[in-house]
């Protein structure tokens, strides 16, 4: 497991997605250091109204360093590569087809969803839940409001205050990192890197069916690779497999000039006739038949 490095301020990096519930889209920006979510009702999944949006987003908190998401269409545009530029952040997208290079949006995109659910199912207020979320102590001590503003939200629910210490809180979450690694590589195997003009085979439907050369490494794990139509994609190292048909496909060239200059020994006919004429082996234990076989004199 590849284990992100936290950035040492709140809104340096946020992570995007997009997500459907109750036929309605959303938009979900999440902060990777805080954990705080913004979220917008989107009147269309068009990459404008997803960067009238974000811009909402970035005046309230600030333009981050480098924003992560998929390769989506809203994000995949030259609209959005002229807003990253005139806003002067830094666009990285995830390996098509492996959503887990976008987790921090993912992740936030579950816990959203069960909050608005568990809002419609108990007839409540959605943006009370969104507050007591953003006001909930994490795993690290603090909440997602504190790790982002410095300060406490107040809620419907009473409060004390108290003193905070940030050093703490980005301790126990790097503690909580390196413990959340350790328990996936229990399970997983180490892949080694893969280099320019690997040969290997591309994860799909027809499980390991395409062949492909690697051309060059776009990102932690992510690949470009160029297959045999001539097609170039892009993919997480955990859907490629290195093979070595390269090295097999010269050597089964080569074998029949070999074999050529080498005659074929074929057996001779006595050797044949040996064989044919060599006696059977009997077996010469006693056979000794049972009793119930025998006939009474």
């Amino acid at each position: 497991m590849l284990v992100a490095d936290l950035p040492s301020a709140p809104w340096q990096k946020v992570g995007t997605d997009l997500f459907h519930l109750h036929g309605k889209d959303y938009l979900l920006v999440i902060d990777y250091y805080s954990n705080y979510p913004e979220i917008a009702q989107l009147s269309s999944t068009s990459a404008q109204s997803v960067i009238v949006h974000m811009k909402g987003f970035f005046a309230r908190h600030g333009i981050p360093q480098s924003v992560v998401s998929d390769n989506g269409p809203q994000y995949a545009c030259e609209e959005f590569k002229e807003f990253a530029r005139q806003y002067g952040f830094k666009h990285i997208t995830s390996s098509p087809l492996y959503p887990q290079a976008n987790g921090q949006a993912e992740k936030g995109v579950q816990i959203v969803k069960r909050l608005l659910k568990k809002a419609k199912d108990g007839k409540t207020d959605p943006h009370l839940a969104l507050l007591s979320y953003r006001a909930a102590p994490l795993e690290c001590g603090a909440s997602p409001a504190e790790l982002l503003m410095c300060r406490k939200l107040r809620t419907t629910l009473p409060q004390v205050q108290q003193g905070h210490d940030s050093n703490i809180w980005m301790d126990n979450k790097k503690r909580l990192k390196l413990k959340q690694k350790m328990a996936y590589d229990r399970a997983t195997k180490y892949l080694e890197p893969l280099c320019e003009k690997d040969t290997v085979r591309i994860e799909g439907p027809d499980c390991w069916g395409r062949k492909a050369t690697v051309l060059s490494e776009v990102g932690p794990r992510s690949y470009i690779v160029e297959t045999e139509d001539g097609r170039t994609v892009r993919r997480n190292r955990r859907s490629l497999l290195k093979t070595q048909e390269d090295t097999d496909k010269h050597s089964a060239e080569e074998e029949p000039e070999e074999q050529k200059d080498t005659p074929v020994a074929h057996p001779t006919e006595p050797q044949a006739a040996s064989r044919m004429t060599e006696p059977v082996r009997r077996s010469t234990r006693a056979r000794k038949p049972p009793d119930r076989l025998i006939e009474n004199a």
